[in-house]
């Protein structure tokens, strides 16, 4: 039989193969989970500054709104190159096995997300 890899996607595993490799969610991790949390953090105290600098109907941006709002376009640039990275070595390594076929299973992961007992 010719070297066939099935694929399934899941919620607590980022995918897993047919030939038992495993993939984790990168959401997981510490870096990313720390990364969020400062994200989250920022995005509170830009929100604070706004609600400080309001003018009638009409926002201020000072100085110090414009540094932060820097910092979590960074850190949204950071996150997004985490998680596009960790796609790409993860499809690498399925494809370094060299496979005659790729099957995949299509799930509704945002109906999955949703439910609290996954």
């Amino acid at each position: 039989m010719k070297n066939l890899v099935g694929i399934d996607i899941g919620v607590k595993e980022l995918a897993v193969c047919s030939d038992g490799r495993k993939f984790t969610n990168i959401n997981k991790t510490k870096s990313v989970k720390k990364a969020e949390e400062r994200l989250r953090r920022l995005q509170r105290q830009v929100s604070r500054k706004y609600q400080m600098n309001k003018e009638g109907n009409r926002f201020v941006k000072t100085s110090n709104i414009i540094k932060i709002e820097s910092k979590i376009r960074y850190l949204h640039r950071r996150l997004s190159n985490i998680r596009t990275n960790h796609l790409h070595q993860a499809t690498n390594d399925i494809v370094k096995t060299k496979p005659y076929r790729i099957v995949m299973k299509t799930l509704n992961i945002k109906g999955m997300m949703k439910n609290e007992h996954l």
